[in-house]
């Protein structure tokens, strides 16, 4: 006998992939709960006092004395005081040009002439630009305009930077201001 050789012919299938798992629905939101807002306190209004109105009655034949009636109580209107009147621009103006000529002649008399200045008998003007608060605190402090004299420039500054300041005067604003002073130094002056 003669033995036939089998084919076998083997197909590959690709499995049936399985079924995805359903994706969860998330639960709804838990809807916010805003705290009840505070009722506002209603102002209970003031009643109006209705007019009092006398009704006469007949006149009996005898004379009776009249009855007195008791006086209608109003209170007084109460108007709250006005601010004060702001200072016309020309009055603040003026506050703060006097506030600037005091800084001017304060500074000017609080710098010292250098050595350096001296022996090089030389002078100079420096204008120092400054900061003050409305209470007279420094704020900040640079030479605005240079002499062209290092030493001067740097006296002119120290001399800004450690003086003392009042604070603003009522007629000036109420807010930080920037001045300039003119400081002028000489081999010559003591």
């Amino acid at each position: 006998m003669i033995q036939k050789k089998k084919v076998i012919a083997i197909h590959m299938v690709q499995p049936i992939p399985p079924k995805p798992k359903p994706i969860p629905v998330p639960p709804p939101p838990k809807p916010v709960v805003q705290p009840k807002p505070k009722p506002v306190p209603v102002p209970k209004p003031i009643p109006i006092p209705k007019p009092v109105v006398h009704h006469t009655p007949p006149k009996p034949l005898l004379a009776k004395a009249p009855t007195p009636t008791a006086p209608v109580y109003t209170p007084p209107v109460v108007t709250p005081p006005a601010p004060p009147p702001a200072p016309s621009p020309a009055l603040q103006q003026n506050a703060i040009d006097s506030y600037a000529a005091m800084l001017r002649t304060r500074v000017q008399a609080d710098t010292r002439v250098p050595e350096a200045v001296r022996l090089m008998h030389t002078s100079g003007t420096a204008v120092i630009a400054f900061r003050l608060t409305p209470s007279g605190q420094l704020l900040s402090a640079h030479v605005a305009r240079s002499s062209g004299v290092g030493p001067i420039d740097r006296a002119a500054l120290k001399a800004v930077e450690d003086g003392t300041y009042p604070p603003f005067t009522k007629k000036m604003p109420k807010h930080d201001m920037t001045f300039d002073v003119r400081v002028h130094l000489s081999a010559h002056r003591g």
